[in-house]
């Protein structure tokens, strides 16, 4: 471990403790997708899981050091907040997974932490499915050859081939990698009846397209399909969006604030301030690898880079 490595998880303390003296109105969305029973492996898998130990472990930090807020609240909470006073956070979890209900919802639970779970509804007409990141992986782990369907590389590289296909082409891709992956197991899917459990839900389309590589019709129907279902499952009109894999732009931006939408995230790791747009809010996804004392270290640096 380098010597600037090292000091990481003992600096933390005396910047968090500057910054909470100063003015600045700053606060952070956190994003997380799978939460499981181990801690994941970038370098082989997709979309890594934090393992549940460790997201209890971040959390207790958070309410230590923090004051969580519900991500509806969180602008409002940021233009508040005052010299002394901690900075709000709002956490959030991506995609259809079993283990929302399973794992991550307890952890939540105890440490009475609210938190925004963006679904797409893939459980809405029918038994829910899965997606095509989560065939690829199956099929890779299985030791299928995908490489006639999505290249040569690691699989970070076959999943950007997958991103940047057309719908239908995707779509087919996706049902080839079907058949060569073992089956999933079913605790893995989340159904209706686990969604209805999650305290908020957010809506990540029913598709998962990029939406800007939709043309404004499929655009425009990606921002409703679905959307209903899902608000007559949560209890509650769904007006925040996470935008799938990240990608946004002014058009897209503008189609979400049309369609009603009031909360945008994304995938860039940016703190949320005063002059943030609503719809554009960055997201800090924590670290699966490593202690404590660095996730603190890289939530005051991300707050560092705010300026109000």
């Amino acid at each position: 471990m380098s010597v600037r490595a090292a000091l990481k998880p003992l600096l933390w303390g005396p910047l968090l403790a500057l910054l909470r003296v100063s003015s600045r109105r700053a606060g952070l969305v956190l994003i997380y997708h799978d939460v499981g029973d181990r801690d994941g492996d970038r370098r082989r898998e997709l979309v890594p899981p934090i393992s549940r130990a460790r997201l209890r472990r971040q959390l207790g930090h958070l309410r230590r050091h923090y004051r969580i807020v519900e991500l509806m609240d969180l602008p409002a909470a940021v233009v508040a907040r005052r010299r002394g006073a901690r900075f709000p956070v709002a956490l959030t979890f991506d995609d259809d997974l079993g283990h929302h209900v399973s794992h991550a919802l307890p952890e939540l639970r105890a440490a009475e932490a609210p938190a925004t779970f963006f679904l797409c509804g893939s459980f809405l007409e029918g038994p829910p499915r899965e997606y095509w990141w989560q065939r690829l992986q199956r099929a890779v782990d299985g030791g299928a050859d995908v490489a006639p369907l999505v290249g040569p590389g690691t699989i970070h590289q076959q999943g950007c081939v997958m991103e940047a296909l057309a719908p239908e082409q995707r779509d087919a891709v996706s049902d080839e990698l079907e058949g060569l992956a073992p089956a999933m197991v079913a605790s893995d899917l989340l159904t209706m009846q686990d969604a209805s459990q999650l305290p908020h839900i957010g809506f990540h389309t029913v598709r998962h397209d990029p939406l800007t590589r939709l043309d404004d019709e499929q655009l425009a129907n990606a921002l409703v399909d679905g959307r209903a279902g899902l608000a007559e499952v949560a209890g509650h009109h769904v007006d925040a969006i996470a935008y799938p894999h990240g990608h946004f732009d002014s058009r897209v931006m503008t189609a979400a604030r049309r369609s009603g939408f009031v909360i945008g995230v994304t995938v860039e790791r940016q703190p949320v301030t005063p002059s943030t747009d609503p719809l554009a809010m960055g997201r800090y996804e924590p670290p699966f690898r490593g202690t404590t004392g660095l996730f603190a270290f890289e939530v005051v640096r991300t707050l560092l880079t705010a300026r109000s």
